[in-house]
C-alpha cells in the first residue's frame, strides 16, 4: 500500500499544491504531518427517520505526508521533502454487518476533492460545509477491506446512502484508523 501511495503522489509537484488548485486544502494545509479526523455514529432517532439507510457509524481520517528524494514519507515539516501525498483512510459500520475499512490517496490536482482507492476501488468526494464534511460516494462505490477480489467489499450507494455529514472531532478518534490503515 505504501508503495502504491508514494508512487502515485510522485506525479504531483510541491509546486502545484502551494498554487492551490484543489479543495483539499479546505480539509488541510500542504504541511507534512497535517491531520484531520471527522467522524459521526448515527443515533437512534436519526435511523429511525431514515430507516433506509444502512450506515450506520462512519469515521474518516486526512493527513499530508511529505515524499522525500528515496520515496519514504516524511511527516516532520522540518524534514526535507520534494513532493506531497494526501491520503485519506476511512471505515464504515453498516447494520448487522462488521467494520469495514479502506484507505488511499486524494490527488491535488482533481477540480474537486476526490479521494481514490487504488486497485480500480473506486472513492469519494469529500465537500466542506462549515466545521462538517459532506462525504459523496463515487457512482460505484468504493472498495473496503482491501483489493483482493474475493475477499473485498464494495460499499456502494442505496436509498439512503450516497451523502454523509461528519463532524470534525479529536484526533485521539483517528489513531487507531492512521495505524491500521496507513502505517505510522
Amino acid at each position: 500500500m505504501r508503495a502504491c501511495l508514494t508512487l502515485l503522489s510522485l506525479a504531483l509537484p510541491a509546486a502545484a499544491f502551494a498554487q492551490g488548485k484543489s479543495k483539499i486544502t479546505e480539509f488541510l494545509p500542504g504541511t507534512p504531518g497535517a491531520r484531520a479526523c471527522y467522524a459521526r455514529a448515527y443515533d437512534a432517532k436519526h435511523l429511525r427517520e431514515h430507516p433506509r439507510q444502512r450506515v450506520t457509524q462512519m469515521t474518516v481520517f486526512l493527513r499530508v505526508a511529505g515524499i522525500d528524494d528515496t520515496g519514504d514519507w516524511v511527516l516532520d515539516p522540518k524534514q526535507k521533502y520534494g513532493r506531497l501525498s494526501y491520503q485519506f483512510a476511512m471505515s464504515v459500520k453498516r447494520r448487522g454487518e462488521k467494520q469495514m475499512t479502506t484507505n488511499g490517496y486524494c490527488p491535488e490536482e482533481s477540480r474537486e476533492t476526490f479521494c481514490a482507492r487504488e486497485c480500480d476501488g473506486g472513492g469519494v468526494t469529500l465537500e466542506k460545509s462549515a466545521e462538517a464534511m459532506l462525504i459523496r460516494l463515487d457512482q460505484f462505490g468504493i472498495r473496503m477491506d482491501g483489493c483482493d477480489e474475493e475477499k473485498s467489499k464494495w460499499f456502494k450507494g442505496g436509498a439512503d446512502d450516497k451523502l454523509f455529514r461528519l463532524e470534525k472531532v479529536s484526533l485521539e478518534q483517528c489513531k487507531a484508523l492512521e495505524k491500521d490503515e496507513l502505517g505510522p
